[in-house]
C-alpha cells in the first residue's frame, strides 16, 4: 500500500483548510473595521476636559 497519495490529500486538504481561514479572517476584518474606524475617529476627535 502506496503512503504518498494520502500524504498529498493530507497536505492538499491542510491547504485548503488554511485558506480558508484566512478568506474568513479577511471577511471578517472587512466587515468589522468600518464601526472601528469611526468609532477611533470619534475617539481621537473629542475634545479632552
Amino acid at each position: 500500500m502506496d503512503a504518498s497519495p494520502a500524504i498529498g490529500a493530507t497536505i492538499f486538504f491542510y491547504i485548503v483548510a488554511f485558506i480558508v481561514v484566512m478568506i474568513i479572517g479577511a471577511y471578517l476584518t472587512y466587515q468589522v473595521s468600518p464601526s472601528k474606524r469611526e468609532h477611533r475617529k470619534a475617539k481621537r476627535n473629542k475634545p479632552i476636559d
